[in-house]
Protein backbone atom coordinates (compact mmCIF):
# COMPACT_ATOMS: atom_id res chain seq x y z
CA UNK A 1 0.00 0.00 0.00
CA UNK A 2 1.36 3.42 -0.92
CA UNK A 3 1.49 6.37 1.34
CA UNK A 4 -1.16 8.31 -0.43
CA UNK A 5 -3.44 5.08 -0.32
CA UNK A 6 -3.23 4.49 3.27
CA UNK A 7 -4.10 8.15 3.93
CA UNK A 8 -6.81 7.94 1.85
CA UNK A 9 -8.12 4.90 3.22
CA UNK A 10 -7.32 6.07 6.46
CA UNK A 11 -8.25 9.63 6.57
CA UNK A 12 -12.26 8.59 7.31
CA UNK A 13 -11.89 6.93 10.31
CA UNK A 14 -9.29 9.04 12.20
CA UNK A 15 -9.90 11.01 15.54
CA UNK A 16 -6.48 12.48 16.49
CA UNK A 17 -7.57 14.52 19.85
CA UNK A 18 -9.60 11.38 21.50
CA UNK A 19 -6.46 9.08 19.82
CA UNK A 20 -3.80 10.66 20.93
CA UNK A 21 -4.99 11.14 24.35
CA UNK A 22 -5.23 7.13 24.53
CA UNK A 23 -2.18 6.46 22.78
CA UNK A 24 -0.12 8.59 24.91
CA UNK A 25 -1.26 7.27 28.15
CA UNK A 26 -0.58 3.67 26.65
CA UNK A 27 2.80 4.40 24.93
CA UNK A 28 4.80 3.37 28.11
CA UNK A 29 2.35 0.36 29.44
CA UNK A 30 2.82 -1.04 25.66
CA UNK A 31 6.77 -1.10 25.98
CA UNK A 32 6.66 -1.94 29.57
CA UNK A 33 4.70 -4.86 28.55
CA UNK A 34 6.65 -6.17 25.63
CA UNK A 35 9.87 -6.27 27.60
CA UNK A 36 8.22 -8.35 30.24
CA UNK A 37 7.49 -11.41 27.41
CA UNK A 38 10.07 -14.26 28.59
CA UNK A 39 12.54 -15.66 25.77
CA UNK A 40 12.07 -19.11 25.11
CA UNK A 41 14.86 -20.15 26.86
CA UNK A 42 13.59 -18.42 30.36
CA UNK A 43 16.76 -15.90 30.70
CA UNK A 44 15.87 -12.43 31.42
CA UNK A 45 15.89 -10.56 28.16
CA UNK A 46 18.56 -7.96 27.77
CA UNK A 47 15.19 -5.08 27.32
CA UNK A 48 13.91 -6.52 30.71
CA UNK A 49 14.46 -3.28 32.98
CA UNK A 50 14.18 -0.60 29.86
CA UNK A 51 12.23 1.52 29.73
CA UNK A 52 13.05 3.06 26.61
CA UNK A 53 15.53 1.56 24.05
CA UNK A 54 17.51 3.07 21.32
CA UNK A 55 16.44 7.39 20.53
CA UNK A 56 13.99 6.86 21.95
CA UNK A 57 15.25 6.97 25.35
CA UNK A 58 16.84 10.50 24.81
CA UNK A 59 15.48 13.61 26.67
CA UNK A 60 13.18 15.55 24.72
CA UNK A 61 14.08 18.68 22.62
CA UNK A 62 12.23 20.78 25.19
CA UNK A 63 13.50 19.23 27.95
CA UNK A 64 17.06 19.47 27.00
CA UNK A 65 16.85 23.52 25.71
CA UNK A 66 16.02 24.28 29.39
CA UNK A 67 18.95 22.47 31.10
CA UNK A 68 21.45 23.38 28.22
CA UNK A 69 19.84 26.90 28.75
CA UNK A 70 21.78 28.37 31.84
CA UNK A 71 25.23 27.13 30.29
CA UNK A 72 28.23 28.83 29.65
CA UNK A 73 29.04 28.79 25.90
CA UNK A 74 32.65 27.60 24.53
CA UNK A 75 33.77 30.54 22.23
CA UNK A 76 37.32 30.17 20.36
CA UNK A 77 38.20 31.06 16.83
CA UNK A 78 39.13 27.42 16.12
CA UNK A 79 35.92 25.75 17.73
CA UNK A 80 33.67 25.23 13.97
CA UNK A 81 30.52 23.78 15.72
CA UNK A 82 29.58 23.49 18.99
CA UNK A 83 26.44 23.11 21.13
CA UNK A 84 24.25 25.45 18.74
CA UNK A 85 21.72 24.55 17.13
CA UNK A 86 22.00 20.76 18.20
CA UNK A 87 24.79 20.25 15.61
CA UNK A 88 25.72 16.64 15.58
CA UNK A 89 29.24 17.16 16.78
CA UNK A 90 31.73 19.48 17.54
CA UNK A 91 34.53 20.06 15.29
CA UNK A 92 37.94 22.04 16.12
CA UNK A 93 40.07 23.37 13.62
CA UNK A 94 43.69 22.35 14.10
CA UNK A 95 45.21 23.76 11.01
CA UNK A 96 44.12 25.15 7.62
CA UNK A 97 43.91 21.89 6.50
CA UNK A 98 42.71 19.52 9.06
CA UNK A 99 39.96 19.85 11.77
CA UNK A 100 39.12 17.02 14.14
CA UNK A 101 35.02 16.15 14.61
CA UNK A 102 33.87 14.69 18.50
CA UNK A 103 30.61 13.32 19.31
CA UNK A 104 29.51 10.91 21.47
CA UNK A 105 26.11 8.70 21.50
CA UNK A 106 24.86 5.74 23.54
CA UNK A 107 21.43 4.64 24.94
CA UNK A 108 20.12 1.55 26.86
CA UNK A 109 19.31 -2.00 24.83
CA UNK A 110 16.75 -1.81 21.51
CA UNK A 111 16.71 -5.26 20.98
CA UNK A 112 17.37 -8.89 23.12
CA UNK A 113 20.51 -10.07 20.97
CA UNK A 114 23.73 -8.89 22.84
CA UNK A 115 25.39 -8.71 19.42
CA UNK A 116 23.11 -6.77 17.32
CA UNK A 117 22.64 -3.86 19.82
CA UNK A 118 25.94 -3.15 19.99
CA UNK A 119 26.13 -3.43 16.52
CA UNK A 120 22.85 -0.84 16.67
CA UNK A 121 24.69 1.38 19.07
CA UNK A 122 27.87 1.85 17.34
CA UNK A 123 26.23 2.50 13.86
CA UNK A 124 24.43 4.77 15.36
CA UNK A 125 27.56 6.77 16.88
CA UNK A 126 28.95 6.46 14.03
CA UNK A 127 26.35 8.15 11.85
CA UNK A 128 27.06 11.82 13.56
CA UNK A 129 30.65 11.92 12.09
CA UNK A 130 29.40 11.30 8.85
CA UNK A 131 26.41 13.51 9.41
CA UNK A 132 28.86 16.31 9.90
CA UNK A 133 31.03 15.45 6.47
CA UNK A 134 33.72 13.51 7.94
CA UNK A 135 35.66 10.53 8.33
CA UNK A 136 35.72 8.46 11.53
CA UNK A 137 39.22 7.42 12.83
CA UNK A 138 38.71 6.04 16.50
CA UNK A 139 35.96 4.94 19.12
CA UNK A 140 36.06 4.55 22.90
CA UNK A 141 33.42 2.51 24.16
CA UNK A 142 31.20 3.89 26.86
CA UNK A 143 29.63 0.79 28.60
CA UNK A 144 27.57 0.52 31.94
CA UNK A 145 26.07 -3.11 32.87
CA UNK A 146 24.36 -4.92 35.91
CA UNK A 147 27.06 -7.73 36.35
CA UNK A 148 24.42 -9.50 38.64
CA UNK A 149 21.59 -9.68 35.96
CA UNK A 150 23.62 -11.57 33.22
CA UNK A 151 26.14 -13.53 32.16
CA UNK A 152 29.42 -11.74 31.39
CA UNK A 153 29.27 -13.25 27.85
CA UNK A 154 26.31 -10.80 27.39
CA UNK A 155 28.32 -8.00 27.70
CA UNK A 156 31.38 -9.73 25.59
CA UNK A 157 28.79 -9.90 22.87
CA UNK A 158 27.74 -6.35 23.17
CA UNK A 159 31.04 -4.95 23.03
CA UNK A 160 32.23 -7.13 20.20
CA UNK A 161 28.93 -5.96 17.90
CA UNK A 162 30.08 -2.86 18.35
CA UNK A 163 33.89 -3.10 17.67
CA UNK A 164 32.81 -5.05 14.35
CA UNK A 165 31.18 -1.58 13.37
CA UNK A 166 33.78 -0.17 14.65
CA UNK A 167 35.78 -2.24 11.97
CA UNK A 168 33.90 -1.78 9.14
CA UNK A 169 34.12 2.06 9.19
CA UNK A 170 38.17 1.32 8.78
CA UNK A 171 38.05 3.37 12.24
CA UNK A 172 40.20 2.51 15.65
CA UNK A 173 38.25 1.38 18.69
CA UNK A 174 41.01 2.14 21.12
CA UNK A 175 39.93 1.32 24.82
CA UNK A 176 36.64 2.98 26.82
CA UNK A 177 34.88 3.13 30.05
CA UNK A 178 32.91 0.69 31.80
CA UNK A 179 30.77 1.31 35.37
CA UNK A 180 28.07 -1.13 37.27
CA UNK A 181 24.64 -0.32 36.45
CA UNK A 182 21.02 -1.32 37.15
CA UNK A 183 20.64 -0.58 33.60
CA UNK A 184 22.42 -1.82 30.60
CA UNK A 185 23.98 1.50 28.31
CA UNK A 186 26.45 1.02 25.54
CA UNK A 187 27.75 3.40 22.90
CA UNK A 188 30.47 5.19 21.46
CA UNK A 189 32.47 8.57 21.81
CA UNK A 190 34.09 8.90 18.34
CA UNK A 191 36.79 11.18 16.79
CA UNK A 192 36.96 11.64 13.07
CA UNK A 193 38.53 14.39 10.75
CA UNK A 194 37.76 16.26 8.07
CA UNK A 195 39.04 19.34 5.95
CA UNK A 196 37.90 22.79 7.94
CA UNK A 197 36.34 23.93 4.12
CA UNK A 198 34.32 20.62 3.92
CA UNK A 199 32.22 20.41 7.04
CA UNK A 200 28.39 20.05 6.94
CA UNK A 201 26.27 21.55 9.51
CA UNK A 202 22.75 21.69 9.86
CA UNK A 203 22.29 25.40 8.99
CA UNK A 204 23.40 25.76 6.04
CA UNK A 205 20.25 25.79 3.67
CA UNK A 206 19.35 27.63 0.78
CA UNK A 207 15.95 28.78 0.14
CA UNK A 208 14.91 26.41 -2.93
CA UNK A 209 16.96 23.92 -1.62
CA UNK A 210 15.32 19.83 -2.19
CA UNK A 211 15.05 18.21 0.84
CA UNK A 212 16.74 14.73 0.22
CA UNK A 213 15.99 11.61 2.94
CA UNK A 214 17.44 8.19 2.47
CA UNK A 215 16.82 5.63 4.58
CA UNK A 216 13.35 4.92 5.59
CA UNK A 217 11.08 5.95 8.68
CA UNK A 218 9.52 4.48 11.45
CA UNK A 219 12.03 2.20 13.62
CA UNK A 220 10.56 3.83 16.49
CA UNK A 221 7.56 1.52 15.87
CA UNK A 222 9.07 -1.36 14.32
CA UNK A 223 10.80 -1.85 17.45
CA UNK A 224 7.63 -1.54 19.60
CA UNK A 225 6.09 -3.77 17.69
CA UNK A 226 9.14 -6.14 18.06
CA UNK A 227 8.87 -5.91 21.86
CA UNK A 228 5.40 -7.09 21.44
CA UNK A 229 6.35 -10.14 18.86
CA UNK A 230 4.44 -8.75 15.91
CA UNK A 231 6.99 -8.52 13.21
CA UNK A 232 7.13 -11.01 10.72
CA UNK A 233 11.27 -12.51 9.95
CA UNK A 234 10.85 -10.65 6.76
CA UNK A 235 9.90 -7.22 8.44
CA UNK A 236 13.07 -7.95 10.92
CA UNK A 237 15.39 -8.49 8.29
CA UNK A 238 14.72 -4.80 6.84
CA UNK A 239 14.41 -3.49 10.36
CA UNK A 240 17.57 -4.58 11.18
CA UNK A 241 19.43 -4.16 8.05
CA UNK A 242 18.41 -0.68 8.46
CA UNK A 243 19.80 -0.29 11.97
CA UNK A 244 23.17 -1.76 10.96
CA UNK A 245 23.77 -0.02 7.81
CA UNK A 246 26.36 2.51 8.15
CA UNK A 247 25.96 5.80 6.70
CA UNK A 248 29.64 5.77 5.20
CA UNK A 249 28.79 4.91 1.33
CA UNK A 250 25.23 7.25 1.62
CA UNK A 251 27.82 10.47 2.65
CA UNK A 252 30.67 9.45 -0.19
CA UNK A 253 27.83 9.38 -3.42
CA UNK A 254 26.00 12.23 -1.62
CA UNK A 255 29.25 14.45 -2.13
CA UNK A 256 29.57 14.16 -5.69
CA UNK A 257 27.22 17.34 -5.53
CA UNK A 258 27.29 20.24 -3.27
CA UNK A 259 25.85 19.60 0.11
CA UNK A 260 24.60 22.29 1.62
CA UNK A 261 23.01 21.15 4.97
CA UNK A 262 23.00 17.43 6.71
CA UNK A 263 22.34 15.72 9.49
CA UNK A 264 20.80 12.50 10.41
CA UNK A 265 17.48 11.60 11.65
CA UNK A 266 17.42 10.04 14.88
CA UNK A 267 15.60 10.68 18.16
CA UNK A 268 13.53 14.07 17.56
CA UNK A 269 12.44 12.44 14.58
CA UNK A 270 11.81 13.65 11.29
CA UNK A 271 10.10 16.85 12.42
CA UNK A 272 12.35 17.74 14.72
CA UNK A 273 15.78 17.47 12.91
CA UNK A 274 13.81 19.22 9.50
CA UNK A 275 12.98 21.97 12.14
CA UNK A 276 16.63 22.34 13.20
CA UNK A 277 17.78 22.47 9.74
CA UNK A 278 15.16 25.00 8.79
CA UNK A 279 15.64 27.31 12.12
CA UNK A 280 19.43 27.30 11.90
CA UNK A 281 19.21 27.96 8.08
CA UNK A 282 16.72 31.46 8.79
CA UNK A 283 14.06 29.35 7.03
CA UNK A 284 11.01 27.73 6.45
CA UNK A 285 10.47 24.02 4.99
CA UNK A 286 7.91 22.69 2.83
CA UNK A 287 7.86 18.86 3.29
CA UNK A 288 5.81 16.39 1.17
CA UNK A 289 3.93 13.63 2.98
CA UNK A 290 3.15 11.73 -0.29
CA UNK A 291 6.85 11.11 -0.97
CA UNK A 292 7.91 9.71 2.52
CA UNK A 293 9.13 6.05 2.33
CA UNK A 294 8.04 3.78 5.67
CA UNK A 295 9.42 0.49 7.03
CA UNK A 296 6.85 -2.59 5.91
CA UNK A 297 3.58 -2.51 8.11
CA UNK A 298 4.72 0.18 10.19
CA UNK A 299 1.88 2.61 9.41
CA UNK A 300 -0.78 -0.12 10.50
CA UNK A 301 0.91 -0.20 13.51
CA UNK A 302 0.97 2.88 14.48
CA UNK A 303 -2.82 3.00 13.54
CA UNK A 304 -2.81 0.26 16.18
CA UNK A 305 -1.74 2.30 18.79
CA UNK A 306 1.83 0.86 18.64
CA UNK A 307 3.67 4.17 19.25
CA UNK A 308 6.60 5.19 20.91
CA UNK A 309 5.98 6.91 24.21
CA UNK A 310 9.34 9.48 22.63
CA UNK A 311 6.41 10.35 19.83
CA UNK A 312 4.33 12.36 22.00
CA UNK A 313 7.26 14.13 23.21
CA UNK A 314 8.72 15.18 19.96
CA UNK A 315 4.98 15.92 19.18
CA UNK A 316 4.70 18.83 22.12
CA UNK A 317 8.79 19.70 21.59
CA UNK A 318 7.53 20.54 18.00
CA UNK A 319 4.36 20.60 16.66
CA UNK A 320 3.84 24.12 17.15
CA UNK A 321 6.28 24.83 14.55
CA UNK A 322 4.04 22.51 12.41
CA UNK A 323 0.93 23.26 10.36
CA UNK A 324 -1.28 20.17 8.24
CA UNK A 325 -2.14 22.17 4.95
CA UNK A 326 -4.44 18.80 4.22
CA UNK A 327 -5.76 16.81 7.16
CA UNK A 328 -3.38 13.96 8.10
CA UNK A 329 -4.28 10.54 9.70
CA UNK A 330 -3.22 10.35 13.59
CA UNK A 331 -0.63 7.17 12.45
CA UNK A 332 0.80 9.65 9.37
CA UNK A 333 1.75 12.30 11.58
CA UNK A 334 2.80 10.00 14.44
CA UNK A 335 5.09 8.56 12.05
CA UNK A 336 6.73 12.00 11.47
CA UNK A 337 7.60 11.86 15.33
CA UNK A 338 8.16 8.83 15.57
CA UNK A 339 12.09 8.84 17.19
CA UNK A 340 14.53 6.90 15.25
CA UNK A 341 17.50 4.88 15.91
CA UNK A 342 20.47 4.89 13.38
CA UNK A 343 18.31 7.34 11.09
CA UNK A 344 19.64 7.70 7.58
CA UNK A 345 21.34 10.95 6.46
CA UNK A 346 19.04 14.30 5.60
CA UNK A 347 20.91 16.75 3.40
CA UNK A 348 20.01 19.76 1.24
CA UNK A 349 21.50 20.53 -2.24
CA UNK A 350 20.62 23.35 -4.77
CA UNK A 351 17.11 21.71 -7.23
CA UNK A 352 18.84 21.35 -9.90
CA UNK A 353 21.56 18.76 -8.28
CA UNK A 354 18.69 17.17 -6.40
CA UNK A 355 17.62 14.65 -9.60
CA UNK A 356 21.58 13.95 -10.24
CA UNK A 357 22.53 13.17 -6.76
CA UNK A 358 19.02 10.86 -6.12
CA UNK A 359 19.91 8.82 -9.81
CA UNK A 360 23.87 8.45 -8.61
CA UNK A 361 22.29 7.04 -4.75
CA UNK A 362 19.92 4.70 -6.59
CA UNK A 363 23.01 3.74 -8.80
CA UNK A 364 24.67 2.91 -5.64
CA UNK A 365 21.96 0.55 -4.36
CA UNK A 366 20.80 3.10 -1.63
CA UNK A 367 17.09 4.63 -1.65
CA UNK A 368 17.04 8.06 -1.25
CA UNK A 369 13.95 10.46 -1.39
CA UNK A 370 13.10 14.28 -2.69
CA UNK A 371 10.74 14.71 0.13
CA UNK A 372 9.98 18.50 0.45
CA UNK A 373 11.96 22.35 0.22
CA UNK A 374 13.61 24.92 2.31
CA UNK A 375 10.97 28.28 1.65
CA UNK A 376 11.18 31.63 2.59
CA UNK A 377 9.28 31.93 5.84
CA UNK A 378 9.28 31.52 9.59
CA UNK A 379 12.65 30.21 10.03
CA UNK A 380 11.65 26.56 12.01
CA UNK A 381 8.39 26.27 10.25
CA UNK A 382 7.24 23.06 8.68
CA UNK A 383 3.93 22.72 6.16
CA UNK A 384 3.07 19.53 5.87
CA UNK A 385 1.62 18.98 2.30
CA UNK A 386 0.31 15.83 0.39
CA UNK A 387 0.78 16.04 -3.31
Amino acid sequence: MTTNDFIQHSNNDSNQGSSEKVGEKNAEAIERVGSEIEQPSGEKRLTSNVKAGGCAAKLSATELKQILAGLPKSKNPNLLTGIDNFEDAAVYKLSDDLAIIESVDFFPPLVDDPYLYGQIAACNALSDIYAMGGKPIMALAIFAFPTCDYPLSVASEILRGGADQVARADALLTGGHSIQSPETVYGLSVTGLIHPDEVLTNSGARAGDKIIMTKALGTGVSLLALKAALLSQAEQGQLFSALTTLNDRTLEVARTVDIHACTDVTGFGLIGHIHEMAKGSKLAARMNVSALRFLSSVLNFAKQGLVPAGAYSNRKSFEASVSYIKDLPLEVSDLLYDPQTSGGLLFAVAEPDSQRVLRSLADAGIEATDIGQFIEGIPGHIDVVIN
